[in-house]
């Protein structure tokens, strides 16, 4: 029992402290990957800070195909903190759900035939960011089946088409 009891106020002091401990400034290069081979790679960042009943969570990518970076102004908005549950408001009718669990913030969306998984992860002074992208119609199926008193579940594969990750630094 004190070990569960711990660990749940272990879990409430970690749900504390983020996002008010990832604030800040964040930067380095993010590189993209795709079948299999690096694809390119180009500066971005991450800030972070606090407002009135939100953060502000902007990211910029600098990949220099427009004239001026890709910046992307969105608002995290708690929606639970004891339990970890968070939103990313991109402020045109998106809002992605996001959860905060073992030190790193989790988002899983769809759209246009894509499915995307976002992880961010605090290491020290560091934030372990990645994108993962994949197609929505699965590239397999498989189970399904019936072994000896088993049921084996249906189960979707999906091809990665592209993945985004980068190590930001803090630069306050």
């Amino acid at each position: 029992l004190l070990v569960l009891i711990l660990q749940g106020i272990a879990f409430q002091i970690v749900a504390q402290s983020f996002p008010a401990s990832w604030e800040g400034y964040w930067s380095g290069e993010v590189e993209i990957w795709g079948s299999g081979v690096q694809q390119g790679a180009f500066p971005m960042s991450l800030e972070i800070k606090p407002t009135d009943s939100l953060w502000t969570y902007i990211i910029t990518y600098d990949h220099g195909r427009l004239p001026e970076p890709d910046i992307r102004e969105y608002s995290l908005v708690i929606l639970e903190d004891t339990l970890g549950h968070y939103a990313i408001d991109e402020h045109n009718s998106i809002v992605l759900d996001a959860y905060f669990m073992g030190g790193c913030l989790y988002s899983v969306f769809a759209g246009m035939g894509s499915q995307l998984q976002s992880r961010i992860c605090r290491d020290g002074d560091e934030l372990d960011y990645e994108i993962t992208s994949f197609y929505e119609e699965p590239v397999r199926s498989s189970g399904d089946t019936v072994m000896g008193t088993d049921t084996i579940p249906p189960i979707d594969s999906h091809q990665v088409y592209n993945v985004m990750k980068a190590s930001l630094s803090r630069k306050d």
